[in-house]
């Protein structure tokens, strides 16, 4: 009970010292106008990139759906699919402003995602979007660098640290009271504004998809700031001046938040080069004329393919045929076009998991990368949902493609000049529907990243219980 009292005592001391900090007052009240302009800008964000989205949907698929034209004309016209957004996407953006948010279905090509904000904005994205993420990312781990690493210098330039000792207190007490003094100040400075996340989640449509993401969000950014605090703390345990505590706080967070990742990002990208568009497009139009072994024409696959079938059904020509050989050679050759398109997709897919197998397994060096990577994991806007969103486009147009292409095979044969459909067939056509990953599944990806922010925490741990009794000791000898 003793040791409980002495505990909130030193813990309460240090927090009214940083109250009465007017740099730390100012620091935190900056931090709040800055959560406040991100608030406003995340929901004007979000508003406008959901508004946007819900109506270009709605406009394509009225259009699709009051056609009236052949079913392959259709296929031709095609549709757009858009990448959907949600709160949490907006409060870490991620890799989404660069990768684009439209996939275009159309025949006989296989578009990529498309339009990208970077595009129109090259010069504001160099600097990021204000985001409650950059915050919590870069700002707030170096405020409480800022007042863990002149926590202990600054008691043994002030000489209260040997007046502490020779009152009795362990200095193991004394080094974890500013630790979780100033751990607790930064929760309290945070913890609004997650609590404003949440009501803004609950108030959601995908509010069963994203509860359970923020709060994991929540455990990573609490976790970090432990790491953090006890980062700064040692520094200033085995700093003998502040100036020099502080510098040396600034050069870790230099190096953990902006060096590394910059440097590490440019070792993945050279160490694993991705093939330009324009290579990757020459293979698969190569690959699709000339076949995938280079000895399967166009038309020697076709020809192949039309005696198959006339071998199938027992007849001596196309016209023979219980179905218009015109719809199934289409969808034909565009299987072979989607083989040869995946084919030499599969190469680019394994160059950019080598890049982020990389940048996982580097984050075992670098904490912040490992939150960054976790945090944008859980908002949705990592590499990984990006392809998912791809893949799941992509199976949905083919699928279409290939209802538009048996609706002319199986039912044009008897139409005398040119087959069409109306509303009343493209009404029936499903729309497409994007599928979040499944939350144990992006931790499961993310499980480097986990077990590098708790190694570092352990270690840290361990240091700090080093450094207080072996370095702080010193400061009791020579009272």
């Amino acid at each position: 009970m003793e040791s409980f009292a002495t505990w909130q005592m030193l813990i309460k001391k240090e927090l009214l010292l940083s109250y009465r900090n007017k740099t730390v007052l100012i620091s935190g009240v900056m931090i709040w106008l800055l959560f406040i302009a991100a608030t406003v800008c995340t929901f004007l964000n979000y508003n406008s990139g959901h508004t946007q989205r819900l109506e270009a949907n709605a406009l394509f698929r009225q259009q699709w759906e009051h056609q009236q034209r052949n079913p392959h004309d259709a296929a031709h016209f095609g549709t757009y699919l858009f990448k959907p957004v949600n709160l949490l996407n907006v409060f870490d953006t991620g890799i989404n402003d660069y990768t684009g948010n439209t996939y275009r279905i159309e025949a006989h090509i296989q578009h990529e995602i498309s339009n990208s904000e970077a595009e129109n904005n090259d010069t504001a994205m160099r600097f990021g979007n204000l985001t409650f993420a950059l915050i919590l990312q870069l700002l707030i781990p170096l405020l409480l660098l800022f007042n863990t690493s002149t926590s202990i210098t600054g008691e043994k330039e002030s000489g209260t640290l040997k007046m502490l000792l020779a009152q009795g207190l362990s200095s193991r007490k004394i080094i974890w009271a500013k630790v979780w003094a100033n751990y607790l100040l930064i929760v309290v400075i945070v913890l609004p504004f997650f609590i404003l996340m949440t009501i803004a989640v609950l108030c959601s449509e995908d509010m069963a998809l994203l509860l359970t993401r923020l709060l994991w969000i929540l455990l990573t950014f609490l976790l970090y700031y432990l790491l953090i605090a006890l980062l700064g703390t040692i520094v200033s345990a085995i700093s003998n001046h502040s100036g020099k505590a502080l510098l040396g706080a600034l050069c870790f967070w230099i190096f953990m938040s902006i060096i590394f990742p910059k440097v590490i990002t440019g070792v993945a990208d050279r160490s694993y080069p991705l093939m330009s568009r324009a290579a990757f497009s020459d293979l698969v139009e190569q690959g699709y004329r000339k076949g995938l072994n280079g000895k399967d024409a166009y038309n020697i696959r076709g020809e192949c393919y039309i005696n198959g079938l006339l071998k199938k059904y027992h007849v001596d020509s196309v016209s023979a045929l219980p179905f218009n050989i015109e719809g199934l050679t289409l969808q034909f050759n565009e299987d072979y076009r989607t083989m040869a398109f995946n084919h030499y997709f599969r190469e680019i897919e394994n160059t950019f998991n080598k890049q982020q197998h990389f940048l996982s397994l580097s984050g075992i060096f670098d904490p912040f990368l490992s939150t960054k990577r976790l945090s944008m994991a859980l908002a949705g806007s990592d590499y990984h949902h990006h392809e998912t969103f791809f893949k799941q486009a992509q199976v949905y147009r083919n699928s279409l493609i290939r209802q538009l292409n048996m609706q002319l095979a199986m039912h044009s044969k008897d139409v005398k000049g040119e087959y069409t459909v109306g509303p009343k067939y493209f009404s029936r056509l499903k729309d497409f529907k994007y599928q979040l990953p499944p939350l144990n599944e992006v931790l499961q990806l993310k499980k480097v990243a986990i077990l590098s922010l708790t190694g570092w925490i352990l270690m840290l741990v361990l240091l700090l219980q080093f450094v207080a009794s072996r370095v702080l000791a010193l400061n009791y000898a020579s009272v």
